[in-house]
């Protein structure tokens, strides 16, 4: 796991500033490559081959020893490729057997060698036999082009900046900033920010500033200094076939003890972040087939109703583990406030991120590789929005008056939810309805910028489902990579160690939406299979109790303990033209009466606020 950043153009020799900025992603060890008019930067966080021999960039040239062999070298001057790689490939020993066939020569144990490998073998179809995850850049030089490459689900990221005369590619976006560069807000993409509490797809905060999307190749031409080549290699597929319960069970089973395995592959300490949910005792409960004491962390909130610790003891005791309670209050949100920006790059509004950043601080002092149930709810519908989606959608069919009707009786149990549900019923279409589901932002005509019928981007994923499989297919695409992936990744990484997430092995992502949508989501429950296939094997208690998420009290803060101090942040803030101060204070004094809850919007605009101030506020 590490650190990239490439630089074709007038900034080639800032490479070794740009790579300090990402020095936390890999402190192991750092390389630079540069000639002519290129340069690649490296920063090595040592999981596999943990010898100097796994150095990067790497480089290779045939010229090298026999010719009917092919030798990995350490001489750039005579290289004819050259790489910069971050992941970890889990099938490489397979890939690698494969290639000796071919004559290769392996000089070392690391998968960068053996993806390098691949791609003189394969060509840019090297991915696709790839399971892993990876962000990487391969200088071709007999084509003059630059390969880069993203992995299937956007596990690892990778941003880039591209204009007539330079092309800039790094892991994080900070590097983006110690060059001379015009950096300003995307009105659109903060649009989209205040309302699903991320950026999503390729865009960024900035307008020139991209993301290549998960499973997206790109080529750069060297020779006509422009992108040549964008293109998906693999695609989501939501298309439930038929398939009979018994043989979907042995095949889900299998696919997860089997990524479980892959994911443990390691030449340092591997741990697991354990909930006390259904996903993260499934990855405990295989990762305790393969060692003897495995060490576990778990979040103790001060909260009775958020905490879930009591239930991760239960995991922890059947299996024996080393667990490490963190004890979480409002001091730690508090304390993290300024520095999350800092490691996050863009304005980022999933507050959960708080409580990852602080498990991964801890899990860090004892392990260097962490394995999560991240991805199981957006594959086996695991959220109940999925079940409320299927229940407003046979609803959003009736005539309006019987929905008004219904919302009338509603309105005796609870005004405010019935207003709610009054909104949701009258949404233009159904994907507008799955994003006010979605967004804790949402309150009716209260959403800070723009309505959710704005959203265009969602509009693709439904264009032609609308059932609940369009529900999955956004989730997939868009919520896993674009907030839930980035939270794990940045809060892992900001500690130098490695998160790996089991549950979105490309091949079981397959195999969960080629289920029936009876498989995952039935008798109003998500996760049918998993609970089934699971329930004599975990205590009853953790299968099937209500899911929780990870949610932070921020809540209660925002009225007590943190009152004074996010006020402050909220409203010093000195440029108001980004939301209407006068409806914002309205909102602040509706929560302190506890009469709404607009924490999410607080959060987000406390995010959006450090974030500005760090990186583009001028003195």
């Amino acid at each position: 796991m590490c650190g990239i950043v490439g630089i074709v153009g007038e900034h080639k020799n800032l490479i070794s500033i740009l790579c300090e900025t990402l020095i936390h992603r890999g402190p192991n060890d750092s390389g630079n490559f540069i000639e002519d008019n290129i340069s690649f930067g490296h920063l090595r966080l040592s999981i596999i081959d943990i010898s100097n021999a796994g150095h990067q960039p790497m480089y290779y040239s045939p010229s090298m020893g026999a010719s009917s062999a092919k030798f990995f070298s350490e001489d750039m001057s005579r290289s004819d490729y050259v790489i910069t790689y971050n992941g970890e490939i889990y099938n490489f020993m397979e890939l690698k057997t494969e290639l000796l066939k071919y004559n290769y020569v392996f000089r070392t144990n690391s998968d960068t060698e053996l993806l390098l490998a691949a791609y003189i073998h394969w060509g840019e179809q090297c991915v696709e036999h790839f399971n892993g995850m990876w962000a990487f850049a391969i200088y071709d030089k007999p084509k003059n082009i630059l390969f880069l490459s993203r992995d299937r689900l956007g596990i690892k990221p990778l941003y880039y900046f591209c204009d007539k005369t330079n092309f800039i590619f790094a892991s994080e976006m900070k590097p983006f900033f110690k060059c001379n560069i015009d950096l300003q807000i995307s009105n659109n993409s903060l649009a989209h920010f205040f309302i699903l509490n991320y950026t999503p797809s390729q865009s960024s905060m900035l307008k020139n500033i991209n993301k290549i999307e998960a499973a997206t190749n790109l080529i750069y031409d060297l020779a006509k200094l422009q992108i040549s080549k964008y293109y998906k290699y693999w695609k989501i597929n939501v298309c439930p076939s038929p398939m009979k319960f018994s043989e979907a069970e042995t095949q889900v089973y299998s696919l997860i003890e089997d990524s479980v395995k892959k994911r443990m592959l390691a030449d340092v300490s591997v741990g697991a972040f354990l909930s006390g949910g259904l996903d993260s005792s499934v990855i405990v409960y295989f990762m305790s087939q393969q060692v003897s004491r495995l060490k576990t962390f778990s979040i103790k909130f001060d909260h009775t109703q958020y905490n879930e610790s009591q239930w991760a003891k239960i995991i922890a005791n059947q299996f024996g583990t080393e667990h490490h309670e963190i004890d979480f209050n409002y001091n730690d949100v508090k304390n993290l406030i300024d520095i999350l920006p800092t490691y996050y790059d863009e304005p980022f509004g999933d507050s959960s991120m708080i409580a990852t950043f602080l498990c991964s601080k801890v899990a860090s002092q004892h392990v260097s590789v962490v394995l999560s149930g991240t991805g199981s709810d957006e594959i086996f519908g695991g959220y109940r929005r999925y079940k409320e989606y299927i229940l407003l959608q046979k609803l959003f069919l009736l005539p309006t008056a019987v929905k008004n009707f219904i919302c009338s009786i509603y309105r005796y149990e609870n005004v405010d939810k019935a207003k709610k549900l009054k909104d949701l019923l009258n949404s233009n279409n159904l994907y507008t309805l799955y994003i006010k589901l979605l967004s804790d932002m949402f309150r009716g005509e209260e959403t800070m910028l723009a309505s959710t019928e704005d959203i265009n981007y969602v509009h693709n994923f439904f264009a032609s489902r609308t059932d609940i499989s369009g529900v999955l297919s956004f989730d997939q695409n868009s919520y896993l990579t674009d907030d839930l992936l980035v939270k794990e990744d940045r809060a892992t990484m900001a500690h130098s160690i490695e998160g790996r997430v089991p549950f979105i092995d490309y091949r079981l992502v397959e195999l969960a939406n080629l289920l029936p949508t009876r498989y995952k989501i039935n008798l109003g429950a998500g996760k049918y299979i998993l609970k089934h296939l699971f329930k004599n094997k975990l205590p009853s208690s953790i299968v099937y109790r209500p899911k929780m998420g990870f949610a932070v009290p921020l809540k209660h803060y925002f009225c007590q303990q943190l009152k004074d101090y996010a006020k402050e942040i909220i409203f010093d803030f000195s440029d108001f033209k980004y939301y209407d101060k006068d409806n914002l204070l309205k909102m602040w004094n509706l929560h302190q009466t506890k009469q709404s809850d607009y924490s999410a919007i607080f959060w987000n605009i406390i995010m959006f606020n450090k974030w500005y101030e760090k990186f583009l506020k001028k003195d």
